[in-house]
């Protein structure tokens, strides 16, 4: 899924940069908080729709403050040290109590240290400034446990604006896969032509399907998809003829996704098919073979190839006597 996807990737970039905030201050280097302060502004208003600006630019200086929203009255104090000590000295400024005047609400952002110890308790809000401890106070925990919750179309803005921000350096996230490369040679098939198909015991398949209590997805999936048996036939036996074992290796990878989700007891088999569907899509993405392939084309692929894998016996149980080749 491209929310799970999404999200990891923005979870780890504020992981790295909250930890890198954390050692550099250790040092002394603060370049990291400024640019920190930046990029915080542009992750709030994306998660509240804010339109926050730098407080030291236009006609309202304010600065007690980092960010400031003329519009809804908020203003933002951004900051890597967590400590009551920190905000008491931000609201006691004088220009705080401009802004209570003005209408204006505060909330402060801690964006390398943890500050759920610093909600809920008493501060010295002498100016009396809209503010509430419980629900004002941020940090990267609460920033993440919102981006989780954002719609699919602003997780992808979020994502989007996470990538051009960190960007990535050619090739350091690319892996050599081989099934990445069976989804680049399916992906050239012409899907349209299952003429080449091998005629499959269709009696076997629909038993091992009800065996697993896989009914539910009998033809959204296994009927839509085993058809391509053939083509993926020939591809495998093409690279066995040339003695690669990109075969073995794709179906034992398959197998060990698989696996993993025997071991999860609390989902059904048909959770766990589409989980082992879901670990091999996320596998090929980090691949540089299929940096040309559509996104909806790389999703099918991976669908016949897992489909074929369970015709093949490589996953899930096997009803006695069943075998997946040709009656």
């Amino acid at each position: 899924m491209n929310r799970q996807r999404y999200y990891d990737y923005i979870s780890e970039k504020l992981e790295v940069l909250s930890n890198r905030i954390t050692s550099n201050g250790k040092l002394n280097l603060l370049h990291l908080n400024i640019h920190s302060e930046t990029l915080y502004r542009d992750i709030l208003n994306v998660l509240y729709e804010y339109n926050l600006e730098p407080s030291n630019t236009g006609k309202a200086n304010a600065e007690a403050v980092d960010l400031i929203d003329e519009d809804k009255k908020v203003v933002i104090q951004v900051s890597s040290t967590a400590s009551k000590a920190k905000i008491n000295s931000t609201l006691e400024k004088d220009k705080i109590k401009g802004l209570a005047d003005e209408g204006y609400s505060i909330k402060f952002i801690f964006v390398a240290n943890e500050a759920k110890k610093l909600r809920g308790i008493t501060y010295n809000n002498i100016h009396n400034i809209t503010f509430d401890s419980n629900v004002d106070i941020w940090d990267k925990i609460t920033v993440l446990e919102k981006i989780s919750q954002l719609p699919i179309d602003r997780m992808t803005v979020m994502h989007d604006l996470i990538q051009k921000e960190f960007g990535e350096r050619p090739g350091t996230l690319k892996l050599s896969s081989n099934l990445a490369e069976i989804v680049n040679f399916l992906s050239k098939e012409n899907l349209d032509d299952v003429s080449t198909k091998i005629q499959l015991n269709d009696y076997g398949i629909e038993e091992k399907i009800e065996f697993n209590e896989l009914s539910y997805i009998k033809e959204s999936t296994f009927d839509e998809y085993k058809i391509y048996y053939g083509i993926l036939d020939r591809i495998y036996r093409e690279f066995i003829i040339e003695g690669s074992n990109k075969t073995v290796s794709v179906l034992r990878k398959i197998a060990s996704f698989y696996e993993k989700e025997v071991l999860n007891k609390e989902s059904t088999n048909v959770e766990k098919f589409f989980n082992v569907i879901e670990k091999v899509e996320e596998h090929v993405l980090k691949s540089e073979s299929v940096n040309e392939i559509p996104e909806e084309e790389i999703d099918m692929c991976i669908r016949i190839i897992v489909v074929d894998a369970f015709v093949r016996c490589k996953i899930f149980k096997n009803p006695r006597g069943y075998t997946h080749v040709t009656p």
